[in-house]
């Protein structure tokens, strides 16, 4: 692991930590900006598996944390989540599925209920994932939108999902 990936990782603790003990209030719309780029990045950038729990951890944090100022944010953010959810890389697509578990709340908060059924519908056609961690946070994923949401505004609806996920009940991997 190189020296500047290092320092990325203790910036991302230290701005989590920081936003945990005294919030969002004083920051200026110019350092949200570049807070919300510089996560961007980082989300990004990332391909160790080792920092995962951290980005993910502060990328929760921050966008908790900002809640409705996060409302111009939401469609960048989920465009980035939603183009990794199709990388090559199976660590990828479960990272992205985690960041979608962790940002519903705050899109439903922002009104964007659209916008998460659309990653209801990406998500849905992911159900086929053959690893089974990415499977299991695809789940939580959808789960999280469920409960954002609720089963009546769920697209695809809960009908067409079911027969989709009886084959899932099968598997026996922790996660899933």
């Amino acid at each position: 692991m190189n020296k500047l990936y290092k320092i990325k990782i203790l910036i991302l603790e230290t701005i989590e930590k920081i936003i945990n003990s005294f919030g969002v209030a004083d920051i200026n719309t110019r350092l949200e900006q570049i807070l919300i780029d510089g996560l961007l990045y980082c989300i990004q950038e990332q391909t160790t598996d080792d920092s995962n729990q951290i980005l993910l951890n502060a990328f929760g944090v921050i966008v908790n944390t900002m809640g409705l100022r996060m409302k111009s944010y939401i469609p960048p953010v989920c465009g980035t989540i939603q183009w990794r959810l199709t990388n090559r890389s199976a660590k990828i697509r479960q990272q992205s599925a985690d960041l979608i578990a962790r940002i519903a709340p705050v899109m439903k908060l922002c009104g964007e209920e659209n916008l998460m059924g659309k990653l209801g519908v990406v998500l849905n056609e992911y159900l086929g994932e053959e690893y089974p961690e990415v499977l299991g946070s695809i789940l939580s994923a959808m789960k999280s939108i469920v409960n954002v949401i609720g089963m009546t505004k769920m697209t695809p609806p809960i009908r067409d999902l079911l027969p989709r996920l009886t084959p899932i009940l099968k598997n026996r991997h922790e996660k899933v």
